[in-house]
């Protein structure tokens, strides 16, 4: 600044012919230049780095002052900085001796000029003292110090013909003077004295006076044109340019001394302001362009001295914050664990994107988690534009980033992130949790999660991923996994959940559009009357249909809707079933194979079978083991699935193996589940439901079929779903012929449990070749009352002992037991004829039934 630097230049001189200048820089008043007067009550102050004179007296209703020699009158210049903290009024205010007979500024007879700033009328005025008597010569205007912090710098010059000019600047720069008013006074002649005297009343005005960079020497003449400093848009078609210094008005108001170097607009009119003489208001033709950069030239333009610039250029910048709707700008990427870095800054942030062709200021924009706002500070998103928010604590982290006082805590396995503009309208949202990263490798931390499509309407948690930047992520830069290719695929019902006694939640593979939802045509067969559709977002992947009556369990419902959309506007007719689930009992699900003993690199699973006519919800069914004399280990099925009648499911951790290494497994008859840990030995199965023991079977490895030399990855199939299932008769090992189980299908050990009298055989011929096929000799048999004891022995056609498959056990008044061709002496038998006797007897030694049949031991020659 011109003033500045030519001031500087004057105070580095010393102090000759009467001259005065201090900037209190050795921070006293003692020395150079010796100040004398009331100087207990003054004080020098550090305020930011630079040393000022501060009032110090704590009495009110006092005046005090300090006063340095000068005996500069004429052809000198005076100009000082002010600080009040203060309203000024007639008790409160400041007078600056410019020059004074003596070094009692508050003499009764004292002669000279002085500045007072303040007073009634709150000015800055030039007086005259003759004796002791003051007049006002310059009227300043008035109200001009009627705030609570006054920043000036006054300038007063007296030529050597007694031509007095009053100046001050509402700035404090010293750049922007306004003249208070001239007058030509020749009163007081000569001076002594320089100096400062206050006037204050009560204790809230004490301490509030601060002076600095006082000069009094030569008239400094101006010599050097004016500069032009900036120009400003002030709205669409009027532009402020701001100079150095004040300006004579003919030039600053000739409108061929501007120019705008983009057009249109072009210029229509210039003033120069009332107030400030460095100031000029342009007027354009038309509107400005918002967000476009002009380039405004001047020429011709001449200072109060007549120094006349040349060209000069500044740029500038037309900028209007528009109002945002929703989806103008969106959430583009975030990281909220930023532990351990591998390559970001340890700093959690937001990164926001214009999509948008308006210009936002962020300004109060409001950033949010499921608990907080944080609020944004000044800085502007143009179109296309990407931002960071962060912390204010951690802007120095990036190139480039909008502080957000207390920014939200993130939190690392989910969370919301709302996007508001300064009015609260709810700009963005999204719930994110730790499936978001679709990498669990990365979900440690360190990655931030971006989102794919900016484009996608919904922005489901299948458009966002882990990044694959190598620095972990892409703060204010294009996402590593942008990706805008449009969704152009239908959408597809996904699961449809009944609920009792009226309700259907229908899901969907993506986002829909929710008004498609309300309105889409929905036909049921056996009809149902809809009474309610509850969609509960804008972009929700479900909604929910409430039915006038209840629904009917186990009763097969099909559904049929039309004009359901996805976000993109994708649609097509949508056809499915769904079925109410019916309370279950025991034995309604049975346990109807078990791999116990897997193949290295699988895990143990269980197969179950419906035997109910109802349709019954597996989710949270239990499976449990026997450990510690108690039911332990409780594993549940933790998603829906509808168990149709006469259906099979298989429950393991890892369907995918079984599916590679059963060829005979039935696909879609499978859910993934974590079971307990059973035994290769012996170990005991549970089923529950509702706390309630839904079956149970307490297996040991005698079960296999004994010439078998491995059982791994054999499974123990279940022969009859009528049959006891704790029953070693009514197990069997999987047959060779399907690879050693039947996961999700019929087992290759099936018998269905019959009898024809009081004994016979499900089929009088058996093959134990464990081909799947009649592998077993399966016998029943019926009582005609309960508590009889039976044998069962088989002989071949010699007559010679074969087996004696159990002796005087108790039999109940009907059941099923087994053969599986192994002799006495753990031996196969041969094909040939054979005969088995089952006889039974009361428990007091009588013989109630013996029947003997003939069977056949069949196989390959």
């Amino acid at each position: 600044m011109k003033y500045f630097l030519l001031l500087v230049t004057f105070l580095t001189l010393p102090q000759v012919f009467g001259q005065v200048s201090d900037n209190f820089s050795d921070g006293n008043f003692s020395l150079t230049p010796t100040w004398s007067g009331d100087d207990s009550v003054y004080t020098i102050l550090d305020v930011a780095g630079d040393f000022q004179l501060r009032s110090n007296k704590l009495l009110p209703n006092s005046s005090f002052y300090l006063a340095t020699a000068s005996t500069l009158s004429t052809d000198a210049q005076w100009e000082f900085f002010v600080n009040l903290n203060l309203n000024t009024s007639s008790a409160n205010y400041t007078d600056i001796y410019l020059t004074a007979d003596q070094s009692n500024l508050l003499s009764p007879s004292l002669s000279g000029y002085f500045v007072r700033i303040g007073g009634t009328t709150d000015e800055i005025s030039l007086y005259r003292k003759v004796a002791g008597t003051a007049t006002k010569i310059i009227d300043g205007a008035d109200g001009i110090t009627n705030t609570s912090n006054n920043t000036l710098k006054i300038k007063v010059i007296c030529t050597a013909s007694n031509d007095w000019t009053l100046s001050r600047d509402i700035t404090g720069t010293g750049i922007s003077f306004f003249t208070e008013g001239t007058i030509n006074d020749a009163s007081v002649t000569g001076s002594s004295f320089f100096g400062v005297s206050i006037t204050q009343s009560t204790a809230s005005f004490f301490q509030k006076h601060f002076f600095d960079d006082l000069y009094v020497g030569p008239i400094i003449y101006d010599v050097t044109p004016p500069v032009l400093i900036s120009a400003t848009a002030i709205n669409a078609t009027q532009i402020d340019v701001l100079f150095n210094e004040p300006l004579n008005q003919a030039s600053a108001e000739t409108l061929l001394n501007y120019t705008l170097q983009v057009a249109p607009p072009t210029l229509a009119a210039v003033n120069l302001d009332l107030t400030n003489p460095a100031l000029v208001h342009l007027t354009t033709s038309t509107a400005m362009t918002n967000g476009t950069s002009y380039t405004l030239n001047s020429n011709n333009i001449a200072d109060v001295s007549s120094n006349v610039s040349g060209t000069q250029s500044v740029p500038f910048q037309y900028l209007v914050a528009e109002n945002p709707i929703v989806g103008d700008v969106i959430i583009n990427e975030f990281l909220c664990d930023e532990t351990p870095s591998v390559g970001l800054p340890l700093v959690e942030y937001v990164e926001i994107v214009n999509l948008s062709s308006k210009y936002f200021n962020l300004n109060g924009w409001k950033l949010g988690d499921a608990s907080s706002d944080g609020t944004a500070q000044t800085a502007w998103l143009m179109p296309g534009e990407h931002k960071v928010l962060c912390a204010t604590a951690n802007v120095d982290s990036f190139s480039v980033a909008v502080p957000v006082s207390s920014f939200p805590s993130l939190n690392n396995s989910g969370d919301d992130i709302v996007l508001k503009d300064n009015t609260g309208l709810i700009l963005d949202k999204i719930s994110y949790n730790l499936t978001w990263y679709n990498n669990p490798a990365k979900e440690d931390g360190g990655y931030s999660i971006e989102r794919i499509n900016p484009n996608d309407p919904c922005s489901a948690a299948d458009n966002w991923k882990a990044s694959n930047a190598f620095i972990g992520g892409t703060p204010s830069a294009i996402n590593s996994v942008y990706n805008i290719t449009p969704d152009t695929e239908n959408p597809q019902i996904i699961e449809l959940i009944a609920l009792a006694p009226n309700f259907l939640e229908i899901y969907f593979s993506e986002g829909m559009d929710s008004t498609s939802l309300k309105n889409m045509v929905t036909d049921i067969n056996p009809n149902l009357i809809i009474s309610n559709n509850y969609v509960l977002s804008a972009f929700p992947n479900m909604c929910t249909l409430e039915f006038a009556t209840a629904l009917v369990p186990s009763l097969n419902y099909t559904i049929q809707l039309t004009g359901a959309s996805d976000c993109w506007g994708n649609t097509n007719v949508l056809l499915d079933q769904f079925t109410l689930p019916d309370l279950a009992e025991a034995g309604d699900v049975i346990i109807n194979e078990i791999l116990f003993d897997p193949y290295t690199g699988g895990s143990d699973w269980i197969e179950l079978y419906n035997t109910s006519s109802k349709v019954i919800n597996l989710k949270n069914w239990l499976f449990a083991n026997y450990d510690d004399d108690t039911i332990s280990n409780q594993k549940a099925i933790p998603n829906n699935y509808l168990l149709f009648p006469n259906q099979f499911v298989v429950v393991g951790k890892d369907s995918t193996f079984v599916k590679q290494n059963y060829p005979f497994a039935v696909t879609g008859n499978f859910i993934d589940a974590d079971l307990p840990s059973y035994n290769n030995d012996s170990s005991t199965v549970y089923l529950i439901n509702n706390a309630l023991v839904m079956d149970k079977v307490s297996y040991t490895d005698d079960w296999h079929f004994k010439l078998l030399d491995v059982t791994d990855g054999v499974s123990l199939e279940r022969i009859t779903f009528e049959g006891p299932s704790s029953n070693l008769n009514n197990w069997h090992s999987a047959a060779e012929a399907v690879s050693w189980a039947t996961p999700g299908g019929q087992n290759s050990q099936y018998f269905p449990a019959g009898s024809s009298g009081e004994f016979s055989y499900t089929s009088a011929t058996f093959s134990p070749d464990s081909d799947g096929f009649e592998d077993v000799l399966q016998i029943n048999y019926e009582m005609e009352e309960p508590g009889l004891l039976g044998t069962f022995t088989i002989y071949d056609d010699r007559g010679r002992l074969i087996m004696e498959l159990f002796k005087n056990e108790l039999l109940g008044t009907s059941g099923t037991f087994k053969w599986d061709g192994v002799k006495e002496n753990g031996t196969k038998t041969t094909i040939g004829t054979y005969v088995g006797v089952f006889e039974a007897f009361k428990v007091d030694g009588g013989q109630k039934y013996a029947k003997r049949k003939v069977f056949v031991v069949s196989g390959k020659l």
